[in-house]
């Protein structure tokens, strides 16, 4: 066989570029795949543990008081009954749609007594707009709007609860609303909704001798105006602002609440919660509890003690 009849080999250089193109494609389709299933996990991690709620509710059965803050990652969402009454603290569940509805109605809630808007952004607003179509809203409570600049899912929940003539009313600081036994106090500043300063509703609910404070969006600033107020702001437990953001707390607000445990509704995150924060909460000598570690937390209570039951023991 002459030299020309012989078949070519193809040159080592060319198959080892191939090789290496080849390993390339393996490696961006594996990374593809990880970061796709990482997501779909913290979809359905999520749901799973709403759907699992039911084991701490059972632990609390016997309280007249239980305050649930559900995982709902970065954001805000407080279940309040007591005595009969179903209170709803924000609703920052925008990823997933009408799941609190049916968690909801699997526990025979068919109407919301009141629901609190703490702040005008998506993570306090969340899925409220479904919760007043499929369980219902009697009334509705947030702060006064600015002049303008209002977020549209702000505007479409408005609409909603319009449609569906549900009573709306914007309070402010000093105002008190009951439910039989249970008292929601308005703290300051609670005026006009600022959105680039961050100031929002802030409540303490105060059943018998048991207190909680949620300081919703609330800046450092408008904790300052707080301090400054005669209001009482002494709470057992307290659901930290900012999804323990960097000015979520003070030393100087926990002094004054003197809390025994800090709740934080948050996703772990290169920011949230922030390291300042945690060690001026655990310094002060309080219980710490994270939605992220901790899933759905109950704080129940007879209005003389309290327990608080985590969904991950």
């Amino acid at each position: 066989m002459t030299d020309d009849n012989k078949p070519k080999l193809q040159p080592i250089a060319a198959k080892k570029r191939k090789i290496k193109i080849f390993i390339a494609i393996c490696i961006s389709a594996a990374l593809l795949s990880v970061l796709y299933l990482t997501e779909c996990f913290g979809v359905w991690s999520t749901l799973l543990t709403l759907t699992n709620v039911g084991s701490i509710y059972e632990e609390s059965s016997g309280y007249p008081l239980v305050i649930t803050v559900y995982d709902v990652g970065s954001a805000n969402c407080v279940l309040v009954s007591c005595d009969g009454y179903h209170i709803l603290i924000d609703c920052g569940m925008q990823k997933f749609g009408n799941d609190l509805s049916d968690q909801l109605r699997s526990f025979n809630i068919d109407r919301i007594d009141l629901a609190v808007l703490s702040a005008h952004d998506e993570k306090y607003i969340g899925s409220m707009c479904e919760i007043a179509d499929n369980v219902g809203i009697d009334r509705f409570v947030t702060c006064e709007g600015s002049d303008g600049g209002q977020p549209e899912k702000y505007k479409l929940l408005l609409d909603k609860l319009n449609e569906k003539d549900v009573r709306i009313q914007y309070v402010k600081s000093g105002d008190k609303i009951t439910l039989g036994d249970l008292s929601l106090n308005v703290l300051p500043p609670s005026g006009e909704y600022v959105t680039k300063s961050g100031d929002s509703l802030s409540l303490r609910l105060a059943y018998g001798d048991f207190a909680m404070l949620f300081l919703g969006d609330t800046s450092k600033k408008a904790q300052t105006e707080m301090l400054e107020s005669t209001e009482d702001i002494r709470s057992d437990v307290v659901l930290a602002s900012r999804q323990g953001g960097w000015d979520a707390v003070s030393e100087k607000l926990l002094r004054s609440v003197d809390p025994d445990d800090v709740v934080i509704s948050v996703e772990q995150t290169d920011y949230y919660p922030n390291d300042k924060a945690l060690g001026l909460i655990l310094n002060y000598g309080c219980n710490l509890y994270r939605t992220d570690h901790d899933g759905n937390i109950a704080i129940a209570s007879d209005g003389s003690v309290y327990k608080i039951i985590t969904q991950r023991r």
